[in-house]
């Protein structure tokens, strides 16, 4: 290698007049830093602005994504309820019915897996539907699959159109 550099010098530096190595000289020592700034120093300097502001972004979006992979792990393995029977899921529901007063309709749905009932009622009470469906839902793991509510002609009153499936 020595001997390569040892050519490159006797062929291209020292064939030139001195003039001429005094200006590739100069022009060498005054480029080289701006190259050194827009090649190297600069990119780089802007990445690390970048970085700065991009980290505690993704650390909150880590942080974010441990909290639900351990939420994920606890559903995992957090024991599946028994599936009542259509004639157990329909007693359920007319006894909170019963109990909150509520004068509904039910009816079963036909679905392949799910145990469905749907339910109709004319003059209810909202805030008793609403405390009816809450203790289904955390008592007997009834859940509403679809809800349809409107505004009776007596004031409090609604009319509603349900359809509740076993909360599996």
């Amino acid at each position: 290698m020595k001997t390569r550099w040892e050519e490159f010098k006797a062929k291209y530096w020292r064939s030139r007049a001195l003039r001429e190595r005094q200006m590739i000289a100069i022009a060498a020592t005054v480029l080289v830093p701006i190259v050194f700034y827009f090649l190297l120093w600069q990119p780089a300097h802007q990445a690390v602005a970048k970085l700065q502001l991009s980290v505690p972004v993704l650390q909150v979006q880590l942080a974010k994504f441990k909290e639900n992979a351990a939420e994920i792990e606890a559903l995992r393995h957090r024991p599946q309820l028994a599936a009542l029977d259509q004639h157990a899921f329909k007693l359920n529901i007319e006894q909170s019915a019963l109990k909150h007063q509520l004068a509904i309709l039910i009816s079963p749905v036909g679905a392949q897996d799910v145990v469905g009932i749907r339910i109709t009622g004319e003059a209810i009470s909202f805030a008793a539907w609403l405390d009816c469906l809450r203790e289904l839902e955390q008592a007997q793991h009834i859940r509403a699959e679809s809800v349809s509510v409107s505004a009776s002609s007596q004031p409090g009153l609604v009319k509603i159109s349900a359809t509740l499936i076993n909360g599996n």
